[in-house]
């Protein structure tokens, strides 16, 4: 039995036991495992819902029809199932379901599942080696604009550059500070030295 529900689970992504809880397939997506180099491929993973426990017809209908009996015979069989493996959990026996995991009660009398990785025979992992090119420019987006280039100097000509740029315009901001400074301390001497000489009373 536990083989037909297996092959329900993986083509349903879910299966019901009456009176134990629901399994259900989560997916796993791809991890990229640096150390290792490799790109492990996506898997499932089964886990348990113990509050809804009613199976589907579409269960009854698919046991019936693997086993060539009617539905109403696979409803019996199904309930006779979950029945002897729940007595079978009753008594602190682990159930081990080939696949997908071990069923259990823990010391609380919860029913757990210990669940494995489900990875496909056809999927294997990919070697990932970091490609690092020194050379190539991509298009990033500088404000709302798109621009090819890096975002930072490459040589250290370049950085020379950007620092003799940023000089200049630092040595342009101190002429102009101090130009604007000596105008006002002229205007100052010419017309007195107080509060009243900043303002115009033309």
């Amino acid at each position: 039995m536990l083989q037909l529900l297996h092959q329900y689970l993986i083509q349903h992504k879910s299966v019901s036991l009456p009176g134990l809880g629901t399994i259900q397939l989560q997916h796993i997506p791809a991890i990229s495992n640096f150390t290792d180099h490799i790109i492990e491929p996506p898997a499932l993973k089964a886990i348990l819902d113990d509050t809804r426990d009613t199976p589907g017809k579409g269960l009854f209908r698919y046991l019936s029809g693997k086993l060539q009996i009617e539905e109403w015979e696979a409803i019996k069989k199904l309930n006779d199932f979950s029945y002897e493996l729940k007595n079978e959990l009753k008594q602190g026996r682990k159930v081990v379901w080939d696949k997908i995991g071990t069923l259990k009660y823990d010391l609380g009398g919860t029913l757990q599942l210990e669940a494995v990785a489900i990875v496909n025979n056809f999927v294997f992992p990919l070697p990932a080696h970091r490609i690092i090119r020194s050379d190539v420019n991509h298009t990033i987006l500088r404000g709302d604009t798109e621009v090819s280039g890096s975002f930072f100097p490459e040589s250290r000509e370049d950085i020379g550059e950007v620092s003799a740029n940023g000089n200049r315009q630092l040595l342009w901001v101190i002429i102009l500070v101090a130009l604007g400074l000596l105008l006002l301390f002229l205007h100052l001497y010419d017309t007195g030295f107080n509060i009243y000489s900043i303002f115009n009373r033309q």
